[in-house]
């Protein structure tokens, strides 16, 4: 198992949106911890890539959706937000996630995971 582990408070905290996005496409699933605020979760395959000038990255990823993740403390629940203190997993469902709040957090951790 190959693992990642992200302490993205600092980007998180000085975007003037409070929101973060990570390209993900290289692992399974990641594990979302945020703590001193909930986030919302969202996701896109759209990279804003300008064919045969660019890729595309994650600061032109565009057409975000809301995506569900699976709260670990109960395996049961499912939502497109992650509580306060809480961590969940969400399989990778496109190339970027963006974790998004409308105010800075405490901390918020990111663990991607790739399975050999």
């Amino acid at each position: 198992m190959l693992a990642q582990y992200l302490d993205l408070t600092d980007q998180f905290n000085s975007n003037p949106d409070y929101e973060v996005v990570i390209d993900v496409s290289n692992y399974d699933y990641c594990l979302i911890q945020p703590i001193g605020e909930d986030v919302n979760l969202f996701s896109t395959i759209d990279s804003g890539a300008v064919q045969g000038v660019t890729d595309g990255n994650a600061t032109t990823a565009t057409n975000f959706v809301s995506v569900a993740a699976l709260e670990l403390a109960n395996g049961t629940s499912y939502g497109a937000s992650v509580t306060d203190g809480t961590i969940s997993r969400l399989a990778v469902v496109g190339r970027y996630v963006k974790i998004k709040k409308g105010s800075p957090i405490t901390k918020l951790l990111v663990m991607l995971t790739k399975i050999s």
